[in-house]
């Protein structure tokens, strides 16, 4: 005689889902925008936004907000995220003439 007690359902096994989901294929467009001494780099379709600020007398940008998650429904990893909206930033603010 057994003294086991079947499983719930949500705690057995499924073979056929995958963990962690498998990312789209789908790449985002980026979007950069200037909001007074902020620079502000999104990616559409995910759940990435970066801000960096130019401080006054300063020769660099400042990376104010930025995301701490991987964002698994795009193809796009948190660190390509990170070196795209960094050389965008610092592109958009040469543009403008925050730096040289």
């Amino acid at each position: 005689m057994s003294s086991r007690t079947p499983q719930p359902m949500s705690m057995q096994w499924n073979f056929q889902r995958r963990w962690p989901p498998e990312r789209s294929t789908i790449n985002p467009v980026f979007r950069v925008a200037v909001q007074g001494s902020d620079i502000v780099i999104t990616a559409s379709g995910t759940d990435y936004v970066m801000i960096y600020h130019m401080p006054t007398n300063s020769p660099q940008l400042i990376a104010k907000s930025f995301p701490r998650k991987e964002d698994r429904r795009v193809s796009m990893t948190l660190a390509d995220f990170l070196t795209a909206a960094y050389k965008l930033a610092n592109d958009k603010a040469r543009e403008v003439g925050w730096i040289a």
